[in-house]
């Protein structure tokens, strides 16, 4: 009886350490995102378009979310919901930090959106990857293609395709080095945990 639940004991203590031990190997991060004064047209991320940047115009900046897509799963948004609302960690501001953001496995897809009540504006999309492994990239595009139909129901499928296709292709390792990996019309930082 003692020797069964001292077995007993150490199967528990062995279950217990694993996850502990997994997790403590993965790799988590704080990401950092500054999206461009304007979208590449000139018209702020929110607001009214004719006013532009002006002081007038109070809600100019973008509400800034991450969605991270990997293979064949739904994405997972990091955003503030409340109630039927979405807002962002960082309401009207340019730049964002989310924090302690696991990034595994590679490759993994970054999509940096504007939240509005609509239909949220992309500001850019990313796969970070360690390897160039053909295949699991074009896994990660398939399920970003998926990802687009569920952020921007309005945006048209060749809206969305472009999207996908103009998607950069960094190095994990590139980005966490403390210099800003540039996109289309943002830049972001990876500082490890």
């Amino acid at each position: 009886m003692i020797r069964t639940l001292n077995r007993l004991s150490a199967l528990l203590a062995l279950a217990l350490l694993v996850p502990l031990n997994a997790h403590a190997q993965e790799q988590r991060f704080d990401i950092t995102v500054t999206a461009d004064a304007t979208k590449n047209n000139g018209s702020p991320w929110d607001g009214v378009p004719r006013l532009g940047n002006s002081k007038l115009n109070i809600n100019a900046a973008p509400d800034i979310a991450v969605c991270l897509v990997r293979a064949n799963a739904k994405p997972e948004c990091l955003w503030r919901p409340q109630g039927r609302r979405l807002l962002s960690m960082c309401q009207n501001a340019s730049t964002c930090t989310f924090s302690n953001v696991a990034l595994q496995p590679l490759p993994i897809g970054l999509v940096f959106i504007d939240i509005d009540a609509r239909n949220h504006d992309i500001i850019d999309v990313a796969i970070l990857s360690d390897k160039q492994d053909a295949k699991a990239n074009e896994d990660i595009k398939d399920s970003l293609r998926t990802a687009m139909t569920v952020l921007t129901p309005h945006r048209s499928e060749d809206t969305k395709e472009h999207l996908v296709r103009g998607a950069k292709l960094l190095a994990l390792a590139d980005c966490a080095g403390g210099k800003p990996c540039r996109l289309t019309q943002s830049q972001f930082t990876l500082t490890r945990r």
